[in-house]
Parts: C-alpha cells; structure tokens; sequence
C-alpha cells in the first residue's frame, strides 16, 4: 500500500473487528467520526460485580506501543496494556490502537495485526473504542501503540506502594518475553543453541505474557500493597522502578525462577536473562503474612512463585546477597539481538 491513510474501503474492513461489547459505550470509531464515547455510569458496573464492592469507581488509563520485533504484535500491545490495568486493581475496558506499517506492507497484514487486536480483546472482555491506522516511510517494521482504559472500586486499588519489611515475590518466569523473541527471531540458528524439546518449551513459555486474570484475582483474594509487571529491563529493571522515587531499598537474597532455555539462551548470546524483557513475570509486595497465602495459593494453582527478598530502608537501592546492584541501561533483548546478527554474519 502506498503512504498516508487507508482506503475508506478498506478501513471499512477493519472497523468491523472490534472486540467485546461492553454496556456503557454510546459511540466507538467509525468512518467519519474520531472520538468514541462511554456513559462511565454503565461502564463501571462491569469492576463492582466483579469485586462485589460498591464504593465509588475510578478510572484507570495506560499507554504502550509495541515496537520489539514480534510475529503477533496486535495481541501483544492488548496484554501488555491490560496487564498494566489489571496491575493497579482495574478491570480492562476499553482499547485504542495506533498501527503504523511501512509503505508497501499488504492489506492482509495490517488486517492480520487488528485481527490479533481483536481476538485478544474478545479473549479479555475488552471492547475496542477506535483508533489509527496509517502506512508511513517513518516506521521499518509494523508498530502498534495501545491505549487502554479500566475501572476499580477504590475500595481495590492497588496502593503500589512498598512498606517496610514487606516480602517481595516473583511470580512466573524471568526474560519469558525476551525468550520468546528470540526463539523466533533466531530462525534455524536457534537450533545450534537448543534441541527440539527445548526450542517448544520456550515457545510456549514466551507466550505466557498475559497476567491479567491472576493480578486481579490475587487482588481480590489478597490485596497485596504492589503488584508490578516486569517488562522492558527485566525483573531487575521492574524492581529498579519500584525504589526510583522510595526512601525504601529492595534487598535481595533469592534469585526468581529462570528456566532451562533461558539460561541456554544467556549462555549462547551473552546476555543477563534478569535484565531481559519479562512480560508475564509479576513483582508483588505484602506482608509476610499475606506472603505466605499467596505462596501457599500459588502453589495449589501451580504457579510458579519464589520469594526473592524484602523491603529495607536504605534509599532507592537494590541488593543482591548484600551488594548493590547496577541500575538499568536498556534491556537485554537489545545485546541478544546483535549478538545473533554477529552469528547470523559469521555463518554467510
């Protein structure tokens, strides 16, 4: 296609998919009109049923883009925004996406990424509200920005606040995202690092990035003080941000749950797999007491959980085993990455 705005004819095709149908939205987009609109009344019954609770709902807003190399970026820009909804106690309502594409990207791939959006959406109970679409010489590969909007009784709000002593869990598997990318981007160099086995357990491990339905149900049933999603820079980089602006340290004496193939993929492209892209992995704070229910939960549900440490009061510091750890320059899915380009040369 060439540059600017799609066909009307075109965009038609794209409108019709447009997630779940949530009460409460009066208009969404639609060719001609830009602006969706939402009666906050009927929207916000849908997060008091689910968490019984009356009190007053507020609303929460995220923005993300996915801009890593990826074969399903429409579904990953939907989890990654609810994940962040659902991290601070909210029910994900609404979606708007912004899809960017390079000139000459066919119709069926543009299409391909809404159909991702919507599917994901409809997974999620997610209405989609509007959005963009455009064909541009500024973007190489397809980027997909997102928008999400939720709602939580305030009585449910996450505090996203750390206090000290709390223990601090790491639930899921670190650099699942980046294991993910990797595997796919690596074509068939992947198999000079992994065999067979290997290569699907870390497929299926790189999909595992949506954390919704378990955020908001630890939040129900626990209400921790801080639930965070580790994405870009890692669980170090998620924990990093949670002390940036605290008078408050981490103080680590655990490492979290790393698999087989990630540590492989480490070893094979020198990289630290903590530093690597976590999507799927939640950093969660509590009580100790609150700790161990969520452990013993966890557990039942076969989740994988570690306790990696607890709070201090050092300021804006995190250790491991008593040494202070470097704070985050970028993400290590950038080093892989290269690295595998090097190989990728050094075999022409």
């Amino acid at each position: 296609m060439e540059e600017g705005k799609l066909e009307i004819s075109l965009l038609r095709e794209i409108l019709k998919l447009k997630g779940s149908e949530n009460k409460g939205i009066v208009t969404s987009g639609h060719i001609g009109g830009d602006s969706a609109i939402i009666d906050v009344s009927e929207a916000q019954v849908k997060a008091q049923k689910f968490y019984n609770n009356n009190s007053n709902p507020l609303l929460v807003v995220k923005s993300d883009p996915i801009t890593f190399p990826t074969a399903e970026p429409g579904r990953q820009a939907v989890i990654v925004n609810a994940n962040d909804i659902a991290c601070a106690g909210a029910l994900p309502f609404g979606f708007l996406s912004s899809i960017i594409v390079p000139i000459n990207t066919s119709f069926d791939e543009v299409k391909r990424i809404q159909e991702q959006i919507h599917q994901q959406s409809i997974e999620l109970g997610i209405s989609i509200l509007g959005g963009h679409t455009e064909i541009s010489q500024s973007v190489k590969t397809p980027l997909v920005s997102g928008h999400m909007l939720g709602f939580v009784p305030q009585d449910f709000v996450v505090p996203n606040k750390l206090t000290e002593e709390e223990i601090i869990l790491a639930i899921g598997f670190t650099g699942a995202e980046g294991t993910g990318i990797i595997i796919s981007e690596s074509g068939d160099l992947i198999h000079s690092a992994l065999n067979n086995d290997e290569i699907e357990e870390g497929r299926r491990i790189g999909a595992q990035l949506r954390i919704v339905d378990l955020a908001l149900d630890l939040n129900r049933k626990f209400q921790p003080s801080l639930i965070h999603d580790a994405t870009e820079g890692g669980v170090y980089g998620a924990l990093y941000e949670i002390i940036a602006f605290s008078e408050l340290s981490i103080e680590l004496n655990n490492r979290p749950r790393i698999s087989n193939v990630t540590e492989k993929l480490a070893s094979w492209l020198q990289f630290n797999p903590f530093r690597l892209i976590s999507s799927g992995m939640l950093i969660v704070s509590a009580s100790e007491k609150k700790a161990l229910h969520i452990l013993d939960h966890l557990k039942k549900e076969q989740i994988p959980c570690e306790k990696i440490g607890r709070v201090g009061t050092d300021k804006g510091i995190l250790t491991l085993n008593n040494q202070v750890l470097d704070k985050p320059k970028g993400d290590e899915i950038s080093t892989a990455l290269k690295n595998l380009a090097k190989i990728r040369k050094g075999k022409k």
